[in-house]
């Protein structure tokens, strides 16, 4: 016996489909006509007994007496017949088939939208078609996430808000951001005890962005944020590498990579990312990605510097120094190697005035390096920045152990000296590119530790000038005038000596 149609009276007897809206189907308000409605989901089959017969007959229900039974007295007007009447609906009163009705939208979701679209505008480049870094990208996928993790909301609110309040200099907002910080690390702490939510992909996000808030206004110096990455560290070691198989984990690990990278520089010690098993985890994208190639070198430096002080400590054997030089320079042989290939078809800037770099002047009128470097990608000024950060730490280090463990020449001493000098010179010219505008918010964090590390070259050698410059345009591109105090270029300062005795910083 084939199945009932479902559909209301008039769409059943003009046999077309019928979407079955209650109380009336959208099918005839669109015409015009008044839906009678539908039958009852259950109705009763009668029979009549006949004594003449020997099979009961059915008597078929009148399925009239439930036309406009579902509608209420106001439903038809009092020129309708029971039978059913033809309304001419004004186009006012037209609906779309199922069109839905939106749902109220709540004020804290439309600050959050609000909130996250000026972070965005802020803190990314501006340009349109650019590639951007993997720490850049990660961001980038924000608005797209499925607005689910209480920890990831909270994070993404704190961090909106200390973007907005630094690019406003507003005193209120940085303590309101501080009170939203607070309310994610309850969250946080919250899903940390699950075994489950604590190893998503959007706890490691939300760690992250934390890491980043401390950046934009932690007032510890550096301390929140070295406890951020051992927090993320910790949630990698647990997921293991074979997690990371996902567009949007591979971002985080790689953002990840570089805050541990930038730690190591500074507290002299290696994390577990530079192990065998962790490299494996981007031997596939650093085929293609300038950038991740870059990482997968520099991450290895931190351990050179950590063996450094271990033997210089302990007047360990000369056969293991000469390893350590030599590990040394085969590491930075394979850093100029990706630098060749980065360059094979020319460097990729030019130089210009200083001037020309909007905005630099107001933040440094100091033009002891001029020309500057103007880059003909957001992400290869990223790539050769890292470049020449790393080779300017690695090959500092190198020369140490070379000036107090061999002879040098003084035609070796001078070609030494003059390396290490250009690194920390393209570092200075490389900043003001990264201080406009237009570069966002994430190209000036990311000039920071290139700064330190080209400072700390300069107040080794005494020079005062330089050395005024970098102090100058640190404070100024950072939070200018947020502080009354300005923070010191001395980032972790108190964490290098929570870490001079262990082995790892984690």
């Amino acid at each position: 016996m084939p199945k009932r149609s479902p559909g209301c009276f008039e769409c059943r007897k003009r046999k077309v489909r019928c979407d079955e809206a209650k109380p009336e189907c959208n099918t005839c308000l669109r015409r015009g006509t008044k839906c009678p409605g539908y039958r009852p989901a259950q109705s009763f089959i009668l029979h009549e007994f006949n004594e003449k017969t020997e099979r009961p007959a059915i008597i078929r229900e009148d399925e009239n007496r439930y036309r406009y039974a579902n509608q209420g007295p106001d439903s038809s007007s009092p020129t309708e017949s029971r039978a059913g009447a033809v309304v001419q609906l004004q186009p006012s009163e037209l609906r779309p088939v199922e069109a839905l009705v939106p749902k109220q939208v709540s004020p804290i979701a439309v600050e959050r939208v609000q909130h996250l679209g000026t972070f965005l505008a802020l803190y990314l480049p501006t340009w349109d078609g650019q590639t951007l870094p993997p720490p850049s990208a990660v961001i980038l996928a924000l608005p797209s996430l499925p607005a689910t993790s209480q920890v990831l909301l909270a994070a993404v609110d704190a961090l909106s808000a200390a973007q907005l309040a630094v690019a406003n200099r507003n005193y209120p907002l940085i303590h309101r951001s501080r009170s939203l910080y607070g309310t994610a690390l309850m969250q946080m702490m919250k899903t940390i005890k699950s075994p489950t939510q604590a190893l998503a992909d959007e706890t490691l996000l939300a760690t992250y962005l934390l890491t980043l808030y401390e950046v934009f206004v932690g007032v510890t110096q550096g301390h929140g944020f070295f406890y951020h990455v051992q927090g993320l560290l910790h949630l990698l070691k647990e997921r293991g590498p074979s997690s990371f198989n996902s567009r949007l984990s591979m971002q985080i690990f790689h953002a990840i990579r570089y805050n541990s990278l930038s730690i190591g520089y500074h507290v002299r010690k290696a994390s577990m990312l530079d192990s065998p098993e962790w490299l494996t985890v981007t031997t596939r994208a650093a085929r293609v990605d300038p950038y991740v190639a870059l990482l997968d070198i520099c991450i290895c430096i931190p351990r050179l510097l950590e063996r450094t002080d271990k033997l210089a400590a302990a007047g360990s054997p000369a056969a293991d120094i000469e390893k350590l030089i030599d590990d040394s320079q085969q590491l930075a042989g394979r850093a100029k190697a990706w630098f060749a290939d980065l360059e094979r078809s020319g460097p990729r800037y030019h130089k210009v005035d200083v001037g020309f770099m909007e905005g630099f002047l107001d933040i440094c009128n100091d033009r002891t390096f001029d020309p500057v470097f103007d880059f003909h990608a957001f992400g290869a000024g990223i790539c050769y920045l890292i470049y020449w950060m790393s080779m300017l730490i690695l090959q500092s280090n190198t020369f140490k152990l070379l000036r107090q463990f061999r002879q040098l020449e003084p035609k070796q001493l001078f070609m030494w000296d003059r390396e290490i000098g250009g690194y920390a010179d393209c570092i200075c010219r490389s900043v003001p590119y990264n201080t406009r505008p237009n570069t966002g918010y994430t190209a000036r964090f990311g000039s920071m530790t290139p700064l330190v590390a080209a400072r700390k070259y300069y107040e080794v050698k005494k020079a005062e000038k330089e050395v005024k410059w970098c102090e100058k345009v640190y404070h100024n591109s950072r939070v200018p005038g947020l502080y009354s105090t300005p923070i010191p270029m001395e980032p972790l300062k108190g964490v290098q000596k929570l870490v001079q005795n262990s082995d790892r910083y984690i």
